[in-house]
């Protein structure tokens, strides 16, 4: 598929937007030419949560002229994949295949999911308990998400459990249909080397997940680029997780787009800037329609 005919999502940061707001907010979306937007895991926890919030949520849309689209899955210690409290996992697992139905019913294609680095970090497992619990919540996710018709995305970030390596490890290691990965520029752009980068720059988020030193990553689109399912498109300065506007940090996006549009699964692109206030929403619009001028659907 080309670049042009790739289709468009746009993230927003919805936790902090009371209810009665959204119907003015989501217009501005429209008016800006956004027609598509990611179903967030804010919306989700939302939707599991409250099942009234759903036809509310779709009511609003279909006024605004708005459609939702792919699917940020429910993340956080008691939702990723490693996620390691035994008594929380039955209603882990419960509530993703809940999540991926909604999520399919909005007309996702992909369901991404995190690893997880918290019982990595704050907890002290080891790399191979963690596996091992991700490859179990893949397996049985994975049948749920066949069900559905959704691809689960995982998708790569800057501590040890989700690095490229340990993402493609898993989606390998199920080699079905139903998983791929969601490469996230940000993520990769903070493991990524680059000529005078200095270690002692990298924020706390980074330093704590790597207590004796940033294994480096250069190649972190090339190992996931065979299962690209979708992204999150995202800037900054290879030192900390912005989420910033591209154009903003250190990101070739003249070198990236297009040979992450080549990748042989890619369906979707997905936005996954975090708005400071000083952003408008218009500015975000036009920054990536000039990236993506043909992704209007």
């Amino acid at each position: 598929m080309s670049i042009s005919q790739l289709p468009l999502f746009f993230y927003n940061s919805w936790d902090s937007v009371p209810e009665e707001q959204l119907p003015s907010l989501l217009a501005e979306f429209r008016d800006n030419g956004v027609r598509h937007l990611v179903f967030t895991h804010i919306w989700l926890l939302r939707t599991i949560r409250d099942p009234e919030f759903f036809p509310r949520l779709d009511r609003y849309l279909k006024a605004a002229g708005m459609k939702l689209g792919e699917a940020h899955g429910l993340c956080g210690e008691a939702y990723d994949l490693c996620c390691c409290d035994s008594a929380r996992r039955p209603g882990m697992i419960s509530d993703h295949i809940l999540a991926m139905n909604y999520a399919a019913e909005a007309g996702a294609a992909t369901y991404t999911m995190h690893v997880g680095a918290g019982a990595f970090v704050y907890r002290g497992l080891a790399l191979p308990r963690l596996r091992e619990l991700a490859l179990d919540s893949l397996e049985k996710l994975a049948p749920a998400a066949r069900r559905a018709g959704l691809i689960i995305a995982v998708e790569n970030a800057f501590e040890p459990p989700n690095s490229a390596a340990e993402v493609m490890a898993l989606v390998n290691r199920m080699a079905t249909p139903e998983v791929g990965c969601c490469f996230d520029s940000g993520h990769a752009e903070i493991m990524a080397p680059f000529p005078g980068k200095d270690p002692h720059l990298y924020r706390e988020e980074v330093t704590q997940a790597w207590p004796e030193g940033v294994m480096e990553c250069s190649d972190t689109l090339e190992q996931m680029y065979p299962h690209l399912v979708t992204c999150h498109l995202h800037d900054n300065d290879g030192y900390g997780d912005s989420h910033g506007l591209p154009g903003s940090g250190r990101i070739d996006w003249d070198s990236l787009i297009p040979r992450l549009c080549s990748a042989p699964r890619l369906l979707t692109l997905q936005t996954e800037v975090v708005r400071p206030p000083e952003i408008s929403i218009a500015a975000m619009a036009r920054k990536f329609y000039e990236l993506f001028p043909d992704s209007r659907a």
